[in-house]
């Protein structure tokens, strides 16, 4: 069984007048806690030459509402002003955040925040992954356990997929130019009708002369 070390997380950072809490909350401070309870947030950044993670605690009320976490490791943590908690070097792991009442008027458990830390994808350093460092193998953080060749088999085809994305499509005729054409045709089309008549005409009135022609000549 792993043993924690249950800290409270205001009172390595901040200096507050606390007092023995025995009440649960009152309804006012419920109903204050409820206007700002979207606003206590935790969010995290990957340090990829430490494998650790940066964790940024906001707390908009930090003087009657602050965060509780199990851990047993030494948090090194400071303040970045008077609403949010930077911890650094924090590991890989899952952990269970909790927003509680520090107050007299209150001191329930008010909000559970499950923080997953991804371990460390090994892989995000392999030479495949030269170019292509947004593919979700090649994340630093990427959790899913895959073996090896699964990994490689998985980047070729992607790399194929951005080769054939990359191919030129061949040319189209200028749309333009087609519409104008179709266009002039509707317009007239009955003198086109009547010059292309005219044309086999012609080409008719040849031919049967140029027959006349040399039958008149075999005559001779």
């Amino acid at each position: 069984m792993n043993k924690f070390k249950y800290i409270i997380l205001a009172l390595t950072i901040f200096v507050f007048n606390i007092h023995s809490i025995s009440a649960d909350c009152t309804e006012e401070a419920l109903k204050e806690f409820k206007g700002v309870k979207d606003e206590y947030t935790v969010k995290y950044e990957f340090n990829k030459s430490t494998q650790n993670y940066t964790i940024y605690f906001n707390a908009p009320l930090p003087e009657k509402f602050y965060y509780q976490i199990y851990t047993d490791m030494q948090l090194d943590c400071s303040a970045e002003d008077n609403k949010t908690l930077k911890c650094i070097n924090f590991p890989s792991g899952n952990y269970e955040v909790v927003v509680s009442g520090i107050t007299e008027e209150c001191n329930d458990s008010l909000k559970t925040i499950k923080l997953k830390l991804p371990k460390y994808n090994e892989y995000s350093e392999d030479p495949l992954c030269e170019g292509i460092e947004d593919f979700v193998l090649c994340s630093p953080t990427y959790s899913k356990d895959i073996d090896y060749e699964s990994f490689v088999s998985r980047v070729n085809t992607y790399k194929k997929g951005l080769e054939k994305q990359e191919e030129p499509e061949p040319e189209e005729p200028d749309q333009t130019i087609i519409d104008t054409t179709i266009e002039y045709v509707k317009n007239n089309l009955v003198s086109i009708i009547i010059v292309i008549a005219f044309i086999i005409l012609l080409i008719i009135t040849i031919i049967i002369t140029a027959k006349s022609i040399r039958k008149s000549r075999r005559l001779e």
